[in-house]
């Protein structure tokens, strides 16, 4: 199938990559599908997509290639709906807010995006860890040309 994206212009998407969301995104509960597209040059900053709104597209990324021993504590309750026994067996993105000055970047520790990726189900959950925030600084190792190292 084919959509529009306000980035990426119009791509083609295999039905099979859509990632379900029956509960929304904080902040977007009206939209149920998305996809994960790579941003060109990174091997760690990816864009959630929506499938229905060319415009809503939130920059994620991988919480531990910032902070290796990021481990969030997810209910079982939460896991469970998205079919998700364990953490480990899910995919854990959390979304990067970039301000004009990107040596300020954030990412949101504290509502990770959990992913099931065998039955492409997921959701934003609270992780219940009291030292992971809304707006953590964005360790950037350096920057360069204008755009951060990795992104």
């Amino acid at each position: 199938m084919k959509i529009k994206t306000k980035f990426f212009g119009e791509i083609e998407v295999g039905e099979e990559k859509i990632i379900n969301f029956p509960s929304g995104i904080i902040g977007f509960e009206d939209l149920k599908r998305f996809v994960l597209i790579d941003h060109p040059g990174s091997d760690v900053i990816k864009w959630l997509q929506s499938v229905d709104d060319p415009v809503i597209s939130l920059p994620v990324a991988d919480p531990t290639a910032f902070y290796s021993d990021y481990v969030p504590q997810i209910s079982k309750d939460d896991l469970e709906t998205i079919k998700v026994k364990n953490i480990e067996d899910a995919v854990v993105l959390c979304v990067i807010t970039v301000p004009a000055d990107i040596q300020k970047a954030t990412i949101n520790l504290k509502a990770p995006v959990i992913l099931n990726p065998t039955r492409r189900l997921a959701d934003q959950m609270i992780a219940e860890n009291p030292e992971y925030r809304v707006k953590h600084p964005l360790p950037l190792a350096q920057k360069q040309e204008g755009r951060c190292a990795g992104c």
